[in-house]
């Protein structure tokens, strides 16, 4: 393989810590992990999703993950799409609560 064309986008390790707070209230999340193929095009194609929640006996038992891989119709249609939705669930929330907020927010501005 002359060009790394797979990547992984993972979010597990910097969502998971928060994913048993959020879990207690009305509001759920997952952690994701995303494997994408970079396509000859330039653009990047999700080969697969997998999505976790703490384990309910205790973080030293890891977590339980479910893998999705892409499909169109009916409810595995459905369960990519809402995968999916959660690695931009996860996407946006990093960038928005540490990354835009550590490298603009917190940075000291000259004024």
């Amino acid at each position: 393989m002359e060009v790394n064309r797979l990547f992984i986008l993972n979010y597990h390790d910097i969502v998971m810590p928060y994913a048993r707070k959020v879990n207690t209230s009305h509001s759920k999340i997952y952690a994701s992990r995303s494997v994408l193929f970079l396509q000859k095009d330039g653009t990047l194609n999700p080969l697969a999703i997998e999505l976790s929640l703490p384990h309910p006996d205790g973080e030293q038992l890891g977590a339980i993950s479910k893998v999705f891989t892409p499909a169109e119709d009916g409810v595995e249609g459905a369960l990519w799409r809402t995968a999916k939705a959660f690695v931009a669930i996860n996407d946006s929330g990093v960038h928005q609560l540490l990354s835009h907020w550590y490298f603009k927010l917190a940075e000291v501005h000259v004024v």
